[in-house]
């Protein structure tokens, strides 16, 4: 008898158990599909995070046709701006309040008599501005402008080091260059066109966190011929206790790889997931969390006197890690993000994120390879473990 006969018998065991399939085949199915469901609108497709044109209402003095006046022209007729926003000129405040407050305007600019006065002195130039209800067209806003009055300041600097003669050369120069190459761009991670969706997120943090349950079933295999006395019999035949080890564990981890095949093709034929360009990539990351749930299991399994505790050990450490991974909710929380970095399931969900995006394959081998690194340190823990412990009928 040898590794291999085990690990395809213990492979046929665990299929036959109704209560397994359901909870590693069908249920991340059904909770892929419920949490992609209700969230899509929360999340959606990355469509709607793109930011509507922004109106902008200008309040300027009359003698605001000096260069100031023009550099603002100049920078507002630049095609990459004028694409983002619509300026509307305003003759007071009040007005520009009003307009904000009727929902006509996103966002207000005030600016004044003596900015033209500080600019021409080489002072440094800040705008007023006012804010409207949209907090993200704010900041496309705050954003834009905030890079205007950058240029105004560079060339102020240029007036007071060499002569406020040399600004509308300045001027012309930053609006010649302006048409050769932009400061401004607008892309998001991976591709520009690119984002995922609540199902391909919930898709990936699922397959993560089911992944790691198979180790549950490692944890009950190995139990189970303990407390039915089965594995004092497997010692007596002529096979030793390592053999009988690995063939539970390879058979356990045929388990955990064919449950990443048959989500990831389910999810990618019912839902419609995305899961990237990469086949070979992904198979190689599926292997990794494989080895972490099997890594993990052995080590709950032989430092725990009973299946109940071993089991609700396992359980409580893979909801933990999929929590501060983010795998329910994304988590925004700084000390959390940094625990979140120890843990498989943020790196696996990270990984496969970036592959739904596009991204480059050198930010992808990134995040595998600090998974590889979190798998090495678990497999050394085990190994240790196994070497003291052992898996013997006692």
């Amino acid at each position: 008898m040898s590794m291999w006969h085990i690990c395809m018998f213990e492979l046929r065991r665990i299929l036959k158990i109704r209560s397994v399939v359901l909870n590693l085949f069908i249920l991340p199915l059904l909770l892929i599909f419920i949490l992609g469901t209700a969230l899509s609108s929360a999340m959606g497709t990355g469509e709607e995070n793109i930011p509507d044109v922004l109106r902008v209402g200008v309040i300027q003095p009359s003698d605001m046709s000096s260069p100031m006046g023009e550099a603002f022209k100049v920078f507002a007729t630049t095609p990459e701006v004028s694409r983002m926003m619509k300026v509307q000129n305003m003759p007071s405040k009040d007005e520009a309040v009003n307009a904000l407050k009727q929902g006509k305007l996103d966002f207000a600019v005030i600016m004044t008599s003596d900015m033209m006065q500080q600019w021409m002195a080489g002072k440094e130039v800040k705008l007023q501005w006012i804010l409207g209800k949209d907090s993200t067209l704010n900041i496309v806003g705050q954003t834009l402008f905030t890079r205007f009055t950058d240029e105004l300041n560079r060339q102020a600097a240029i007036a007071e080091v060499l002569g406020p003669e040399m600004i509308p050369a300045a001027s012309a120069q930053t609006a010649a260059e302006s048409e050769e190459q932009s400061s401004i761009r607008v892309s998001s991670p991976g591709h520009s066109d690119r984002s995922y969706s609540a199902s391909q997120y919930y898709a990936a943090a699922m397959l993560a966190m089911f992944m790691l349950y198979s180790g549950m079933t490692t944890i009950n295999s190995l139990f189970t011929e303990r407390d039915k006395k089965t594995l004092a019999r497997l010692q007596a035949a002529p096979v030793g206790n390592g053999v009988i080890f690995a063939g539970k564990i390879a058979g356990n981890s045929l388990l955990a790889f064919m449950q990443a095949i048959i989500i990831i093709l389910m999810t990618h034929v019912l839902f419609g997931v995305d899961w990237g360009g990469h086949p070979g990539l992904i198979m190689l990351l599926c292997v990794l969390i494989t080895l972490a749930s099997m890594t993990l299991g052995i080590i709950v399994a032989l430092v725990s006197k009973s299946a109940a505790s071993a089991s609700t050990i396992m359980q409580s450490i893979i909801i933990v890690m999929t929590f501060i991974s983010g795998g329910f909710t994304p988590i925004a929380i700084d000390f959390v993000q940094r625990i979140s970095e120890f843990t498989v399931n943020h790196w696996a969900l990270q990984s496969f994120l970036s592959m739904m995006l596009g991204a480059s394959v050198r930010e992808i081998m990134h995040n595998m390879l600090m998974l590889g690194a979190v798998c090495a340190v678990l497999a050394a823990v085990a190994a240790v473990i196994y070497r003291k412990a052992g898996y013997r009928y006692e």
